[in-house]
């Protein structure tokens, strides 16, 4: 399902299954998308899932723990 879809008919998705953009990403670590890009290259920063070659998702409770260890 789209985001557009689930906004339109007000469903919530869980904690657990929520998932952000790169763009979503960087504002909630603190990260400029570069920073995010290059970490993400070399191994570091919050877990990712490549959807396809054009699309990458970090995982909510993914990026929340990476961001309680690493950002003060």
């Amino acid at each position: 399902m789209s985001a557009a879809y689930l906004r339109r008919h007000r469903v919530t998705v869980p904690a657990q299954l929520r998932s952000y953009t790169p763009d979503e990403a960087a504002a909630q670590t603190g990260l400029t998308l570069e920073e995010l890009r290059r970490m993400r290259e070399s191994g570091q920063g919050p877990a990712f899932v490549a959807v396809s070659k054009r699309t990458i998702r970090y995982l909510g409770p993914d990026v929340e723990k990476w961001r309680e260890r690493f950002v003060r």
